[in-house]
């Protein structure tokens, strides 16, 4: 049965080791009147100490959310995504940001079977969705390593019963490559 064509960028799932698993976050500020929205799952880099929408590495970690005060009604808004363009000095950015956390993502392309230990990088078929929040992001795994590749496939996700991995947009299991915090520009897919 074919995969629903349903992105909804990097979801948190887990940690790779042996090491308990807290999907923590840290907070990062947002520039005051930033014109890029982010939704939720969307990878996101650091530009001037501020967080900025990311397609390529190094990456610092993916969005979840985000919390400033209103400009209009002066009350501390929370929200899922950041639309973008918000006058607030006070935007805060949700963002998890370990190395070694792992995430669920869909594959734009039919390499679900073949993907494991191959790197990949990040695509946007949509911006995201205003209503919902949720990020557009999904992969491409490209036949080559490439070291700068943004991310590395760990495995196929176990989805019982609707993740068939000969059709395009099954869901992989992947980690940040190239990372901020790790040193170099990443390792190179097999």
């Amino acid at each position: 049965m074919a995969n629903t064509n349903k992105a909804f960028g990097f979801r948190p799932v887990g940690r790779l080791g042996s090491t308990v698993a807290n999907n923590g976050n840290t907070s990062y500020s947002i520039a005051s009147s930033y014109g890029t929205a982010i939704y939720q799952g969307d990878c996101v880099t650091l530009s001037g100490g501020y967080v900025n929408i990311a397609t390529a590495g190094p990456i610092v970690g993916v969005f979840i959310g985000c919390q400033y005060t209103d400009p209009t009604t002066k009350k501390p808004t929370f929200r899922n995504y950041y639309p973008g363009t918000i006058a607030a000095s006070d935007i805060v950015a949700f963002v998890v940001d370990d190395p070694l956390a792992t995430f669920v993502v869909q594959c734009s392309g039919i390499a679900a079977v073949t993907a494991p230990g191959r790197n990949a990088v990040i695509v946007t078929t949509t911006g995201g969705s205003t209503t919902s929040g949720i990020s557009g992001q999904q992969v491409d795994v490209p036949a080559t390593g490439n070291a700068t590749y943004a991310m590395k496939v760990i495995g196929v996700y176990n989805a019982p019963g609707d993740n068939d991995l000969l059709s395009a947009y099954a869901e992989l299991v992947v980690k940040i490559n190239n990372h901020l915090y790790n040193s170099g520009t990443g390792t190179a897919g097999v």
